[in-house]
């Protein structure tokens, strides 16, 4: 495994740990198993421990989903989508089975651990964790958004700032910095270094939709995962191959306009 390529995917990922999006969902969702009582949860559990049980099961699941993207990420690309959906569902399967099967013999005070039947919760929990993944990806979500029809480079944009390349040639764009004289190219294949203002290259990156983040930073808006706040002044937008992008007070509000500040 590509351990720094790892690390990557991991920061990506969990950047949007605790985004609105993502609580709400999780309280939604705990909301939600707890008035349905899945499972015979609620024949066997009051409230309160439906709650607690509910809640730790499903915070629990998010990050090993997230645990599990990465790793998916990292081992087979995001070009693989069938395989990466499938692989995802099969780890999280095997990570939560024996924390499902745990959690509620400890926490049902009617069912013991010889009613807990394993290939049971681990075909539920592996069909949870498929409908998922295969839902993300359905809505948008995860990249290419099908499983059928691959996004080709004829199918995507490409801005004209695409002829200078020539090692990274059809990969997306997503940052562009300032080096004195040049230019660095962010690209989802790595990073190529042109000899051009930072000007010119964000002309030249027409249609594609980005954002000044500061003098010497532009990046494109679908590549952002994420903002992080450090302190009462520095504020830095993640991008989803793990580079934090500084944003400086002048261009705060270009971002706050596009919703990824309030």
């Amino acid at each position: 495994m590509n351990w720094p390529d790892f690390r990557n995917h991991l920061v990506e990922t969990f950047s949007t740990l605790f985004s609105s999006v993502t609580l709400s969902t999780v309280l939604a969702s705990i909301a939600i198993a707890v008035i349905a009582g899945p499972f015979g949860t609620f024949e066997t559990m009051s409230l309160v421990t439906r709650i607690t049980y509910w809640g730790i099961a499903i915070f629990s699941g998010l990050l090993v989903a997230y645990f599990c993207r990465a790793t998916m990420a990292t081992v087979c690309g995001m070009r693989h989508p069938i395989l990466f959906d499938l692989g995802a569902g099969v780890m999280a399967s095997v990570f939560l089975t024996p924390l499902i099967w745990g959690l509620r013999a400890w926490m049902d005070p009617v069912l013991g651990p010889e009613q807990l039947h394993l290939p049971s919760i681990a075909f539920n929990t592996l069909v949870i964790a498929w409908g998922i993944f295969i839902l993300r990806r359905q809505i948008g979500l995860e990249k290419p958004s099908g499983y059928w029809r691959r996004e080709t480079g004829e199918d995507l944009p490409k801005p004209r700032l695409h002829r200078r390349l020539s090692a990274l040639d059809g990969g997306e764009i997503i940052h562009l910095s300032a080096n004195d004289h040049f230019v660095e190219v962010a690209t989802d294949r790595g990073v190529e270094t042109l000899r051009l203002r930072l000007g010119d290259a964000v002309d030249e990156m027409d249609p594609i939709k980005g954002l000044w983040t500061h003098r010497s930073h532009w990046v494109a808006l679908s590549a952002v995962v994420g903002v992080e706040q450090v302190g009462a002044n520095k504020t830095f937008v993640i991008l989803r191959n793990g580079d934090r992008v500084p944003v400086s007070r002048k261009y705060r509000p270009r971002l706050t306009a596009a919703g990824l500040l309030e």
